[in-house]
């Protein structure tokens, strides 16, 4: 009788039973990897108030870096760090410290990305006071003892204050580049 009443029920029901499979497979479907990043990556392990020191072959300090919570990312074998600050100990140079709100660490290791804030405090040695220098973003290339970035600097010494865009710090030859727009301003009087 009911049938009669509907003739397109049995049309309707199978349209419904249809539509709700497609929505089921679609919800229970796993995420591609554009839409895992749309959603954020999750890592596979997280530490807080992370340091570590890597040594030279004579079990001298090289470096150490230190951060307030270090995330590793398995899809890219990538590390995140919040609040890092890279200390360069070598013997016989200077310590140069880097600190910045964030960075991001290349999977081998090779290539530091420090963005926010990024503060390089360089300390006082023969013939030159202490230097600071700050910028935005810093790609620090350990192994090489190389800062670089193309972004706008400042660079703070007892008596100058330079204005850049662009610059390549080498530790191992003490030489600084800076690239354009560069502007000093030298005060004897300080």
């Amino acid at each position: 009788m009911i049938a009669r009443l509907f003739p397109g029920l049995p049309l309707i029901l199978l349209a419904l039973l249809a539509a709700l499979s497609f929505w089921l497979s679609q919800s229970a479907r796993t995420p591609s990897p554009a839409q895992d990043n749309e959603m954020g990556r999750t890592p596979d392990y997280r530490m807080e108030n992370f340091s570590a020191t890597r040594m030279d072959q004579d079990g001298l300090a090289r470096h150490t870096l230190v951060a307030k919570a270090m995330m590793h990312y398995p899809d890219d074998d990538t590390t995140d760090l919040e609040q890092p600050l890279f200390i360069n100990t070598e013997p016989g140079k200077p310590a140069l410290q880097i600190k910045a709100d964030k960075a991001k660490m290349s999977s081998n290791n090779e290539d530091i990305y420090l963005t926010g804030n990024v503060m390089v405090l360089r300390n006082a040695a023969k013939g030159r006071s202490e230097t600071t220098m700050t910028t935005s973003l810093l790609h620090l290339i350990p192994d090489d003892d190389i800062a670089r970035t193309d972004k706008p600097v400042v660079i703070t010494e007892k008596k100058s204050v330079i204005n850049a865009v662009g610059m390549e710090m080498n530790s191992r030859t003490n030489i600084t580049q800076l690239f354009s727009r560069v502007r000093v301003i030298h005060d004897n009087a300080r």
